[in-house]
């Protein structure tokens, strides 16, 4: 039985991706990026780089499985409305913390991985900060550029989501 466990989570590492863990009898789950916060030191008010504004647990996990709803912020380090939107983004991913939505959080001038570079190739529009939510169908249900207000964004998710 543990040979088993291992073979397929090698077969979904291989297939899916290196990040998405197996279960037991091979149901799948994808992190995505959690515990996500704001970088200590980073400014609102000016264009200070103290590195990409958010930090997080598995901050690599740029891999959306099919059937998943995800929201992806495209933002540099460096930028001062990439930060106001990341704290925004933040708050979001407190208040809606759902098992049903995956959060990928992408720093345009340093993509983490081939998966993170594909998103970006996409969806990326060329502004940031920039917001895109992906139904799980994997169609484009909104997406923003530049800064928009926490409600706005909120509401979008839950149209999506309805959890």
């Amino acid at each position: 039985m543990i040979i088993f466990r291992r073979s397929i989570k090698r077969i979904a590492r291989a297939l899916l991706g290196s990040t998405l863990c197996a279960t037991t009898f091979g149901a799948l789950i994808a992190p995505a990026a959690e515990d996500l916060k704001l970088r200590p030191g980073v400014s609102f008010t000016q264009d200070l780089d103290s590195g990409f504004p958010i930090v997080g647990k598995d901050m690599d996990d740029c891999k959306i499985p099919p059937g998943s709803a995800a929201i992806i912020f495209f933002g540099a380090s460096g930028d001062l409305n990439t930060n106001r939107q990341a704290k925004r983004f933040v708050d979001l991913y407190r208040k809606i913390n759902s098992k049903n939505l995956k959060y990928v959080v992408i720093d345009v001038d340093h993509p983490a991985n081939d998966d993170a570079k594909a998103l970006v190739k996409t969806y990326y529009r060329g502004y940031i900060p920039s917001e895109v939510l992906i139904d799980k169908s994997g169609k484009v249900a909104w997406n923003h550029d530049g800064e928009c207000e926490l409600s706005v964004v909120k509401s979008q998710v839950d149209k999506v989501v309805g959890d």
